[in-house]
């Protein structure tokens, strides 16, 4: 009998959420976000493959193309990574020649990470397929489209950081 009771309850609880969502679980935002995502991301490790680079490795080359000289730690609050993944990422492009670590002129116990000749020409190249990429996942899109969606994405993101950041309310309602 208690069995039951609780089985109602959460029958009920379920049955509230459903019906305050209005939707289908698999139809919810969050759904549709990390299927994209899940999509886009295999789609450039596609791409990718074919300049042994990682998207990971790909985005911190992408920093460094308009950032050359930050120090690791910069590097991975910029990649929204941990410090220790960005390392062992910089190993990998290293190990490649694709990246240097210098002492920095003035502060010798800072560690500077630069793209190296062979690294911007790797970059270049794979940034060139990954640009050719997003530009076939737009087919079909308006300019507006794009514009929107763009705004639409950030908009979410922001919602999302207010919520990690305990705000827990929207950043814009409207």
């Amino acid at each position: 009998m208690l069995s039951t009771i609780r089985c109602l309850i959460a029958n009920s609880i379920r049955m509230r959420s459903d019906s305050l969502s209005g939707m289908h679980y698999s139809e919810r935002l969050l759904g549709h976000v990390k299927r994209a995502e899940q999509t886009t991301q295999a789609a450039k490790e596609l791409v990718l493959r074919d300049f042994e680079m990682t998207p990971a490795q790909q985005s911190a080359l992408a920093i460094l193309s308009d950032h050359d000289g930050m120090t690791a730690a910069q590097l991975a609050r910029e990649c929204a990574v941990t410090p220790q993944t960005m390392n062992s990422t910089l190993g990998r492009l290293e190990k490649r020649g694709l990246i240097e670590r210098r002492r920095h002129p003035m502060h010798g116990t800072l560690i500077e990470i630069r793209m190296t000749p062979t690294g911007r020409d790797a970059f270049d190249r794979a940034d060139e397929r990954v640009a050719e990429l997003d530009a076939a996942l737009s087919t079909g899109l308006t300019e507006d489209d794009l514009a929107r969606l763009r705004e639409l994405l950030r908009r979410v993101g922001e919602n999302a950081a207010a919520h990690l950041a305990g705000k827990g309310a929207a950043a814009h309602p409207g």
